[in-house]
């Protein structure tokens, strides 16, 4: 069963209480600063963003992913370049909610003398953001301190060959290249028919040290493991693109910016683990927090507003909860 954790205040004191890097999955919906509410107007709006942008990286594992939905293109702008001067994440990618047109409803009459003068919007933008450039072991493969006991090993069993890399080479071919360059970003485990070449040409069985290539094959499957966790997750489902519709249109809509289930399922099960931590600074009617319970991610969600911990611990807790 997820723990569910639901927390009254201001998030950039509440943050504040979090321990550093325990948190896999970071989803929000902050204010637009567009005056949707009392509460969506914000003095010194970017600055403020800073703030708690600055306490996510803080909570964020190295290899977590930091999601931020927004509308207003210029904010959107300021605040990607903000981060960009001001924090460790790296951009991603963003996706784009198409609402579709029923927000456009009162211009459908193409003759109607309206006041719009620009094309309407009927999207939202999620920004997608990590620690990583490159992620997992395609970094760790560039690094020459990786799988260390098994570059030793290939430099201890070339100085029982007694030959450099080229005459080996010369001896049984181009496929031994990889496993010989022990001091090297390119090294990388030889194939089992590689590997008993070296036994059948230079009698490598006969060495003290030698390993069976079972042995090796295990250790080298094990670090590559480890490796592969240090990237963010990524789940790829079904039409991986980025332009998302929902099948809700916010149906059971209980909070004036409240986001589709579908939409927030799709982020959390792509972006995480199964009983990984997941944090919603911004909570507002609690839709994370009944993605995370759908999907059995445990959950930190912070709220100022009393009305809406009401709402969201009631949405959460009529969830029912899964026998795994």
């Amino acid at each position: 069963m997820p723990n569910i954790s639901l927390l009254q205040g201001d998030c950039l004191e509440v943050l504040k209480t979090l321990e550093d890097k325990s948190v896999d999955l970071i989803l929000t919906d902050p204010p637009y600063n567009i005056g949707k509410a009392k509460w969506d107007k914000v003095p010194n709006y970017i600055e403020w963003c800073g703030k708690w942008i600055i306490e996510c990286q803080r909570v964020l594992k190295d290899n977590g992913s930091f999601y931020w939905w927004h509308n207003d293109m210029v904010q959107i702008a300021q605040l990607m370049e903000w981060i960009r001067a001001n924090t460790g994440f790296v951009f991603n990618s963003f996706i784009v909610w198409d609402k579709g047109d029923f927000r456009a409803l009162a211009w459908k009459n193409p003759g109607d003398d309206s006041n719009l003068r620009s094309w309407f919007n009927t999207c939202e933008y999620c920004l997608f953001y990590t620690f990583q450039d490159k992620t997992g072991l395609s970094t760790v493969m560039l690094d020459t301190n990786n799988f260390p006991t098994m570059r030793g090993y290939f430099k201890r069993l070339q100085e029982y060959i007694g030959l450099n890399k080229k005459q080996i080479l010369e001896r049984i071919g181009q496929n031994a290249d990889h496993c010989f360059r022990w001091n090297s970003s390119q090294w990388d485990m030889p194939t089992p028919e590689t590997y008993k070449q070296l036994i059948d040409t230079f009698g490598i069985d006969r060495w003290d040290g030698f390993r069976e290539y079972e042995g090796l094959r295990r250790e080298y499957e094990g670090l590559r493991r480890e490796y592969e966790g240090l990237r963010y997750v990524h789940n790829l489902d079904k039409n991986h693109n980025n332009v998302w519709k929902s099948s809700e249109h916010n149906s059971g809509k209980q909070h004036p910016t409240q986001k589709p289930i579908d939409l927030m399922e799709r982020i959390v099960k792509t972006s995480s683990k199964e009983g990984g931590i997941i944090l919603d600074p911004f909570m507002g009617s609690g839709t994370t927090g009944v993605a995370c319970k759908n999907l059995n991610r445990n959950f930190i969600g912070i709220e100022m507003e009393p009305e809406y911990i009401k709402i969201a611990e009631a949405r959460i807790n009529a969830v029912p909860t899964k026998l795994l």
